[in-house]
């Protein structure tokens, strides 16, 4: 994560659990949803950029065994104290590979981490390593659409600093399912929802979440 994203998740800490109450952020049951029918009992799953533990809480209440990866302290510290995880690991989100086995999972979900990374392409790969075949990855990215004051880095990616000082990306629908493509997934199921509303300026901001499941190798 960049420096100035990183400094801002450790400070914002804190307050992340009240603020995704109150926004009503809907994202880790969807992906609990979307993807517990396709597990099977005390699945192993990798949480990647797991922050306070938010999206793993339904899949603990369920028994499934839980990988935490995140590159705030803060953040981890908090994950630590609610026992959600059998182990939890500070690494670089974007410095890969990660400290964990091939074929050590039979999930990886990510939620709310790929606008804040990059580049996401090392990531995908380094998730087609950890998972077994026919293993699932969940995960979200927000909506291309709106890319008032982004600068296009790369065809298909966007770049744009937030007055919070945030560095933000977007990514295509197109780029996504291409690099999907090229790891081996088939995406099984996609839809949109209501991430959370600015209040000031009032806008609202939507995400998208996939299902894709790695193709056992030829």
């Amino acid at each position: 994560m960049p420096g100035d994203n990183l400094k801002l998740a450790n400070q914002f800490a804190a307050e992340y659990d009240s603020t995704i109450n109150d926004e009503n952020w809907i994202g880790p049951q969807i992906l609990f949803l979307e993807l517990n029918p396709f597990l099977q009992p005390k699945s192993n799953i990798l949480d990647l950029g797991i922050g306070t533990g938010a999206s793993s809480v339904p899949f603990k209440k369920e028994n499934h065994q839980i990988t935490g990866v995140d590159d705030s302290v803060e953040m981890l510290k908090i994950c630590k104290a609610k026992n959600i995880a059998e182990k939890l690991i500070l690494h670089d989100l974007e410095k890969m590979p990660l400290p964990l086995t091939d074929q050590s999972f039979h999930a990886v979900i990510s939620n709310g981490v790929f606008h804040l990374i990059h580049p996401i392409l090392p990531v995908i790969e380094e998730i087609k390593r950890l998972l077994i075949p026919n293993g699932y990855f969940v995960f979200t990215f927000e909506k291309s659409a709106d890319l008032e004051n982004s600068t296009e880095i790369k065809p298909g990616i966007w770049e744009k600093r937030t007055n919070t000082g945030v560095l933000t990306y977007k990514h295509s629908t197109d780029y996504i399912f291409e690099i999907l493509r090229r790891n081996n997934f088939k995406i099984i199921f996609q839809t949109e929802f209501l991430a959370f509303v600015n209040q000031q300026p009032e806008k609202e901001y939507y995400f998208t979440v996939l299902v894709a499941r790695l193709n056992p190798p030829d």
